[in-house]
């Protein structure tokens, strides 16, 4: 692993300054949106251009990363992430700020994607586990990195803004600074919903669920905390405290799920999100440590359902099919993600700050009954016919599931023909 991680340092040093600067930028429009008296509903939309600028800019930059190449589309990218964030820090306006979000989100769907496809090609069969993991654990820190940050600024938002800013326009640096030229790129072919439907429908659905929690935490958890009384710093340790718990336990889960049911596995940290949600309505700033210690296990639970939904449908797929499927499934997750923040943000204006936890808890508790349904649709995959888990970044493009060590991509030969059965060789589907 320290071999693979000096070789791509320069690459990986870069994700940093990128999540880092954006995990800074999640917090801080939270907080300023709540500060200038923006109503929750308007935040709520406000937050869910990012999501939505993501799912577009995952279509649309991998059709210039042939015209242009790798390092002019991350210069592009950056130079327009960076713009935006001052633009936002100018004009306190909610549909400049959402227009601002649309196009930081599709400027940083082009970054991963370079990022992850530069990891690809750097990557080799032996290497390529490591280099996910280290991946994982670049872009987990440095969301919870940046989150920290807010409490540097104390009441001077501008100066952060700015620290965003920076943070992101330096991360061009040492990408330009890569050795070696830029390789070839060629975007991974996508199921269609129906074929991913067939082949999991728990993943599709339990994916799509993930998605809208996850916007829900990110794009209204500094909302929330500032409304209950949280400073800047608080609200901080707040934001960060999930992905802490991510780091802590998606490695643990994920070797649970390889020794027993997946969708087992999947419905006890599901419920033991909800439970944590749960118990997070009854604390308020008074009880911040308890709070923290809720949200720490929320993250624990949530954020390894992405990479257990998606191992689970890849237990009823060929390592070839992997990548098509994985790749399809982000994008529905991306679906998710761009409903949560509204859905989250109405709760809140028509039902109270209160009810913010009680609707992240209603999510979970959604899940588990998807869960318990396909548990009783369909039997078992026997753990000696399960594929390894393997950590897949939440923040990613559906460019990082080239970088999956079962997967066996070549290039223009993924896509699953209409006709074909997903299911011919796989005797464990009812």
């Amino acid at each position: 692993m320290l071999r693979s991680a000096a070789a791509s340092w320069t690459l990986f040093f870069g994700l940093l300054l990128i999540m880092a600067g954006n995990g800074l930028q999640i917090v801080l429009l939270g907080v300023e949106a709540k500060d200038s008296g923006f109503s929750n509903v308007v935040t709520g939309f406000v937050m869910a251009g990012y999501f939505l600028g993501m799912f577009f800019g995952s279509i649309l930059v991998p059709k210039l990363l042939n015209n242009v190449g790798h390092v002019r589309v991350f210069g592009a990218m950056s130079a327009l992430a960076s713009a935006a964030v001052l633009v936002i820090a100018l004009f306190v306006n909610p549909v400049i700020w959402a227009a601002m979000r649309i196009l930081t989100g599709l400027s940083f769907a082009g970054m991963y994607i370079v990022c992850e496809s530069w990891l690809n090609d750097k990557s080799t069969n032996e290497t390529r586990g490591q280099m996910l993991s280290l991946y994982m654990i670049i872009s987990m820190g440095g969301l919870g990195i940046g989150q920290l940050l807010v409490g540097f600024g104390g009441e001077q938002s501008v100066g952060l803004f700015v620290m965003a800013s920076v943070m992101v326009s330096i991360a061009v640096v040492p990408i330009l600074l890569t050795a070696g030229s830029a390789p070839s790129f060629e975007e991974p072919e996508r199921m269609s919903i129906r074929r991913l439907v067939q082949v999991s429908p728990l993943a599709v659905v339990g994916l799509a669920i993930n998605g809208i929690a996850v916007s829900m935490m990110f794009g209204m958890g500094a909302v929330y905390g500032r409304s209950i009384g949280m400073d800047n710093t608080e609200v901080g340790y707040f934001m960060a405290a999930p992905m802490l718990g991510a780091l802590l336990l998606q490695y643990p889960v994920g070797r649970l799920s390889d020794r027993f049911d997946r969708r087992l596995v999947i419905l006890v940290v599901t419920i033991m999100g909800g439970i944590a949600a749960g118990c997070a309505t009854m604390f308020g700033k008074q009880e911040f440590a308890l709070l923290i210690l809720c949200m720490l296990i929320y993250g624990g639970a949530l954020f390894p359902s992405y990479s257990l939904c998606i191992a689970h449908a890849n237990d009823f797929l060929t390592p070839s099919q992997m990548v098509a499927a994985a790749s399809g499934l982000v994008m529905v997750n991306g679906v998710g993600a761009v409903i949560g923040s509204p859905l989250a943000a109405l709760s809140i204006e028509y039902l109270g700050i209160g009810s913010f936890f009680v609707m992240v808890a209603s999510v979970q508790v959604a899940m588990a009954l998807v869960v318990l349904f396909r548990m009783s649709r369909r039997s078992a995959v026997p753990n000696e016919a399960q594929g390894p888990f393997v950590a897949i970044p939440e923040s990613g493009s559906a460019v990082v599931a080239t970088l999956n060590p079962e997967a066996q991509w070549v290039p223009g030969t993924d896509e699953i023909a209409e006709e074909e059965d997903p299911f011919r060789d796989n005797p464990y589907v009812n």
